[in-house]
C-alpha cells in the first residue's frame, strides 16, 4: 500500500522537493520495502506462472497448518480448505486452457500429468505413514485397510462420511488420513473436469466465451446454495463439510477465474486509483483472513449459513486482484517466504497431519518436556518430509534415467532418507495387507447399537410416562427424571432405562454442548421436563473458547433445577480435560449443579470400553448407569438427611 501511495505522491512533488524527498527519504525506504518483502527488481518472469497464486497458496496452508496443530486456538483455520480449493479450480483450469490454446492439450496427457502430480506422492506418504505406524504403533492400523482404499479410489469424504467422522470431534475415526477427505473432493473433480471443460468449449463455439464463463459462474453460484441449505443446526456437520456437492462450488468458481485469465483478453491500463483501492482491498481482505482463522469454529452455524459461503466469494476477490500484474500488492504476496510455502503446499499437505498423529501417538510432548521443542521438532519434520517428496517426485516426472536420478539426490538428506524410506514404505505394504479388521467390526458393532437405540428411543420414552410408584425403591425425585446427551448416553440408554423409573432420554450421536438448550426448551414444550435432569455433553468438541455462551445460556433457562452432568471420558483428545475442568468450575459457582465424575471411574477400568476407548460396550453400559444411578441416589439421601436436621 505504501508502494502504491509512494508511485501517485512522487512525480506530484514539486521539482526540488522532488530531488530531496524522493532520493533521500523515498528512496531507500522503498527499496528497504522491496528488498524486505523479497521482491527484486530485475527477477525474471518465470513462464506460464501467475502473480499472487503461489503467495495465496502460502497462506491457506499457513491457516490448514496452524488449525491442525491447535485446533482449539486457531478455530478457523480450516478457511484455509477453502482457499485451497478456489486455488486450485483456478490452476486446473487455467493450465488446461493454457494448453488448449497451444495445441497440446490431450485427455492422456492430462490424465498422465495428474497420476505423476497427485497420486504418486499420495501413494507414496500412505506407504511410509502406514510402514511407521506398523513399526512404532501397530494397534493403530486395526480397520484402516478400508480407509486406505477409499483415499486410493478417491471417495474418502464419503467414507469419513458413513463412519461418522465429524473433522472437528475427530474421536472414534481418529486417523493419520482425517484430512484426505479434502483429496477425495480433489480427485473427484480431476475425474468429472474433462467433461465440464469441453461442455465449457462447445459453448464458447456456440455462443461466445463471455456466456460460457456466465453460465459456469451460474452454476457455481447456484451449488454454493447447497451448503447452507443443507446445514441443519444441531446435527453432525460432516456431511455438510465433507460433501462434494457442498464444496465443488469453490472449485468452478476458481475455474471460471481461471478460464477467464486464458481466454478473456485483459485491459493493459489501470489507473492509480484502482491500484491504490486494489491494494487496500487485498490488503484488508487478508486481515479479514486472519480474524476469521483465530474467531471462526467449525461448530457455529453461522460458519455454514454465512461465513464460509462470504469468504469463498472474497477469495475470488482476491484471486482477480493478486493476478492482475499492475498491482504491486499482488508481487508482494509472492515474498519468498510465502511462495515457498505456496510452491509446496501439496506437500505440506500431505505430511502434516500425519506427523502430527504420529507425535501424538508416541507421546513425544512427554519427551522434549515443553511445546517449543515439540512443535520445534513437529515442524521440522513436516519439512524436511515435504522437501524429500518433492525432490523424489521430480525424479519420477522425469525420464527416470540414471543422470537425473543422480541429479535429485544430491542433497545428503535426500541420500539418507530415500534408502530408509523405501524399506519404510514397503514395511507399509506388508501393514496394508496384514492390518486386522478388528477395529472396523467393533466400530460397526458399536454404530448397530446405537441406530438400534436411536430407533427405539421415541416408544421407549412413550411406555416410561405411566410409573407405578408403589414399585420404586429410590426416592421420589428420582422418577420421570430428563436425560440429554451424546452417543455416550445413547449407548447406554436401555441400561438407564432399567435403572431409572419413568426416564426420558434424549441422546444422539456427535451431539455438541451448544445443542442442549434448544434439546431442553423443546421437551419443557412437551410438558416432560421435571425438577431434576441428568446432562451428558461434552464429548464431541471443546467447551471453552466455543460453547461457554450456550453452556451458560442452557444453565439459566434450566434455573434452580438439580443438575447432575455426567463428565467426559476419552483419552488422547486434547479438550476433554479443558471440559472436564470447566464443569468443576461451574458446579462451584452453581450449588445445584453436581458433577458426575464418570471420567475418573473409566479410566480405572478399560474393559469397561469399547476398541475406541471412549463408547461404554456391553458391561461398560451397565456399570455407566449404575454408577449414575447410585451417585444420583446418594445425593439426594445426603441432601434429605440435611434437611431433616436442619
Amino acid at each position: 500500500i505504501f508502494i502504491q501511495i509512494v508511485q501517485v505522491v512522487y512525480p506530484i512533488i514539486p521539482g526540488g522537493l522532488t530531488c530531496v524527498v524522493g532520493h533521500i527519504v523515498f528512496g531507500p525506504l522503498y527499496g528497504f520495502i522491496y528488498n524486505f518483502i523479497g521482491i527484486m527488481k530485475n527477477t525474471k518472469k518465470v513462464k506460464d506462472t501467475i502473480q499472487g497464486i503461489d503467495g495465496l497458496k502460502g497462506i491457506a496452508i499457513i491457516g490448514v497448518t496452524l488449525f491442525h496443530m491447535f485446533p482449539n486456538s486457531i478455530t478457523g483455520g480450516f478457511l484455509g480448505v477453502s482457499l485451497f480449493f478456489l486455488l486450485s479450480g483456478y490452476l486446473l483450469a487455467f493450465t488446461t486452457a493454457n494448453q488448449y490454446k497451444k495445441g497440446i492439450y490431450s485427455i492422456k496427457n492430462y490424465a498422465i500429468r495428474r497420476v505423476r502430480r497427485i497420486l504418486l506422492p499420495l501413494i507414496i506418504m500412505i506407504m511410509i505413514v502406514l510402514g511407521t505406524l506398523y513399526v512404532l504403533v501397530p494397534e493403530t492400523l486395526a480397520g484402516i485397510r478400508a480407509e486406505v482404499i477409499s483415499i486410493l479410489l478417491g471417495y474418502n469424504n464419503w467414507w469419513q462420511i458413513s463412519q461418522n467422522a465429524d473433522y472437528f470431534t475427530r474421536l472414534a475415526n481418529t486417523s493419520p488420513f482425517t484430512h484426505m477427505w479434502f483429496m477425495g473432493i480433489e480427485l473427484q473433480y480431476i475425474v468429472a473436469w474433462p467433461i465440464v471443460f469441453c461442455l465449457y468449449r462447445n459453448l464458447s463455439r456456440l455462443l461466445s466465451t463471455r456466456i460460457a464463463l456466465g453460465v459456469l459462474t451460474l452454476v457455481a453460484l447456484g451449488m454454493g446454495l447447497i451448503m447452507p441449505i443443507m446445514y441443519q443446526p444441531g446435527v453432525d456437520v460432516s456431511r455438510v463439510y465433507f460433501g462434494t456437492d457442498t464444496r465443488v462450488w469453490a472449485l468452478l468458481l476458481g475455474a471460471v477465474l481461471g478460464l477467464r485469465y486464458v481466454d478473456v483478453k485483459q485491459s493493459q491500463h489501470i489507473t492509480n486509483f484502482k491500484k491504490i483501492f486494489g491494494s487496500i482491498f487485498l490488503f484488508m481482505c487478508i486481515l479479514a483472513l486472519i480474524v476469521g482463522y483465530i474467531k471462526l469454529n467449525g461448530q457455529d452455524p453461522l460458519t455454514y449459513m454465512i461465513w464460509m459461503p462470504i469468504f469463498t466469494l472474497l477469495f475470488a476477490l482476491m484471486v482477480l486482484v493478486a493476478e492482475n500484474k499492475n498491482m504491486m500488492i499482488g508481487k508482494a504476496l509472492d515474498m519468498p517466504l510465502l511462495k515457498w510455502l505456496g510452491h509446496h503446499s501439496y506437500g505440506l499437505f500431505l505430511w502434516q497431519y500425519p506427523v502430527i498423529y504420529i507425535f501424538q501417538k508416541l507421546e513425544l510432548l512427554n519427551f522434549f518436556g515443553n511445546e517449543i521443542g515439540y512443535y520445534t521438532a513437529m515442524t521440522a519434520v513436516i519439512f524436511l518430509l515435504t522437501i524429500w517428496i518433492d525432490n523424489v517426485t521430480k525424479w519420477f516426472n522425469s525420464l527416470i534415467s540414471w543422470s537425473e536420478f543422480f541429479k535429485a539426490i544430491q542433497s545428503y538428506y535426500v541420500k539418507i532418507v530415500t534408502p530408509v524410506a523405501s524399506l519404510v514404505i514397503l514395511a507399509g505394504g506388508l501393514a496394508f495387507c496384514m492390518a486386522p479388521a478388528d477395529k472396523q467390526r467393533d466400530m460397526n458393532d458399536l454404530q448397530a447399537r446405537l441406530e438400534a437405540n436411536a430407533l427405539s428411543q421415541a416408544s421407549a420414552n412413550e411406555k416410561n410416562k405411566e410409573v407405578n410408584l408403589a414399585d420404586v425403591k429410590d426416592p421420589q425425585e428420582m422418577v420421570n427424571i430428563v436425560a440429554v446427551g451424546d452417543s455416550v448416553m445413547l449407548g447406554a440408554a436401555p441400561a438407564l432405562r432399567n435403572d431409572f423409573a419413568g426416564i426420558y432420554i434424549d441422546a444422539k450421536v456427535s451431539r455438541y454442548v451448544g445443542a442442549g438448550l434448544d434439546i431442553f426448551k423443546g421437551i419443557n414444550k412437551e410438558g416432560r421436563l421435571g425438577d431434576v435432569v441428568i446432562v451428558g455433553l461434552g464429548t464431541n468438541g471443546p467447551i471453552t473458547g466455543y460453547y461457554e455462551e450456550e453452556t451458560r445460556a442452557l444453565i439459566d433457562y434450566l434455573g434452580d433445577r438439580k443438575i447432575y452432568w455426567i463428565n467426559n471420558y476419552a483419552p488422547g483428545i486434547s479438550w476433554i480435560d479443558e471440559n472436564n475442568a470447566y464443569l468443576e468450575k461451574l458446579a462451584k459457582d452453581h450449588p445445584n449443579i453436581v458433577i458426575i465424575d464418570w471420567a475418573s471411574l473409566a479410566a480405572k477400568h478399560r474393559d469397561w470400553l469399547g476398541d475406541d476407548g471412549i463408547h461404554p460396550n456391553d458391561l461398560g453400559v451397565k456399570e455407566y448407569s449404575k454408577f449414575v444411578h447410585d451417585q444420583i441416589k446418594a445425593d439426594m439421601l445426603s441432601k434429605s438427611s440435611k434437611d431433616r436436621n436442619n
